[in-house]
């Protein structure tokens, strides 16, 4: 990328208020998400058996201020959206990027030859980006595989959306092949060599439960995009899905600093800790 975008992009004074709007986008989708958790407080029967786990002073502020483990699957699986996406959103800029600005003629014609067997680097890259953002970056240890393999589904639409954003707002025809592409992921997603009514009913099931993260996505990088296109800090420029990426980006590491600031309130790590008090006292009898 040239370097008055990367200049641009990391103006401080720029940035910071820009990361600003994330975190108030993101406490927008928490306050939603803990709103809706309310009016569900009771436990599961698991929850209630490990409660009982839980020293007495954590019982007292239970009410209100603990954050139990039904939210927290719901939180994270939130959090896992925001990374699939970035990391399918960081494939398809580098992909942008390498057509757009790789104007060397050598370079282009090792592009030319061997660009499959790059876009499968790539892929695997955006891989282990998802598997970074959401084991390292922020663990999420209340969300299933099962569950992320739905989300993923789910962020597969959430792509299209965005093409489609680029396609009619826009008036981008350049990614017209990658909509038919993303299309084609989530028709595979369904119907399959031996599917059965079975496993159609189940990914249904599991998309419905998801598309209430799918609009609380939709708003949050909605506000982000409009906010950055509107102050000119998202540059059209230097592509709208680079852009897009960026503001993903920013998304992210207001993820990372709020998870920290709330891990403490988590009964999932509350319950840790009291099992690692316990196992300390027994060991001290013995």
């Amino acid at each position: 990328m040239n370097n008055k975008y990367v200049s641009h992009y990391l103006d401080w004074k720029n940035a910071g208020w820009f990361l600003i709007v994330a975190f108030i986008g993101l406490i927008i989708v928490l306050l939603l998400i803990f709103l809706d958790a309310r009016h569900a407080q009771r436990l599961s029967d698991q929850d209630e058996d490990l409660r009982h786990s839980l020293p007495a002073d954590v019982h007292r502020k239970k009410k209100g201020k603990i954050i139990n483990l039904e939210t927290c699957r719901v939180v994270e699986s939130f959090y896992e959206l925001v990374f699939s996406s970035t990391s399918i959103l960081f494939f398809l800029s580098a992909y942008y990027l390498i057509e757009r600005f790789m104007k060397i003629r050598e370079y282009r014609v090792i592009w030319n030859r061997y660009d499959d067997i790059l876009l499968m680097v790539f892929i695997f890259m955006s891989v282990f980006l998802n598997t970074l953002l959401d084991h390292c970056f922020v663990p999420l240890r209340t969300v299933k595989s099962s569950q992320k393999a739905s989300i993923r589904l789910v962020s597969t639409i959430y792509m299209i959306l965005i093409f489609l954003y680029i396609r009619f707002v826009y008036q981008d025809t350049n990614y017209n092949e990658l909509i038919i592409y993303f299309v084609g992921l989530v028709i595979g997603r369904f119907i399959y060599f031996d599917f059965t009514w079975k496993d159609f009913s189940k990914t249904m099931v599991s998309l419905w439960e998801n598309m209430p993260l799918l609009i609380l996505i939709i708003i949050y990088s909605g506000l982000m995009c409009w906010v950055g296109f509107t102050t000119k800090f998202l540059l059209k420029s230097n592509g709208v899905i680079v852009s897009i990426l960026i503001a993903h980006l920013f998304m992210d590491i207001s993820i990372f600093i709020v998870h920290a600031v709330l891990k403490h309130n988590r009964e999932d790590v509350l319950i840790k800790k009291a099992e690692k008090k316990a196992a300390q006292k027994k060991k001290q009898i013995r």
